[in-house]
């Protein structure tokens, strides 16, 4: 194998290992987070599913959270 072959399928074992431990190591520790753990259970309690939630889902969410009308002042 040259080693510009080489050199590429290690680049591509080495982005799939990446890819690997953090979809399946990282992304599901963040559950024990407070605040990922309450939007998840936030979405639960509005019906919608967090790990099936699409596009298609989002008109049941508020457009805009109360708290944030406080804090954001748009230009008129």
């Amino acid at each position: 194998m040259p080693r510009g072959e080489r050199r590429a399928a290690l680049r591509l074992v080495a982005g799939a290992a990446v890819t690997g431990a953090v979809w399946c190591g990282l992304l599901p520790r963040l559950l024990s987070f407070a605040p990922v753990a309450r939007h998840v259970r936030l979405m639960e309690e509005r019906g919608v599913d967090p790990a099936a939630m699409y596009y298609t889902e989002l008109e049941r969410l508020p457009r805009c959270p109360a708290w944030l009308a406080d804090r954001v002042v748009l230009w008129p």
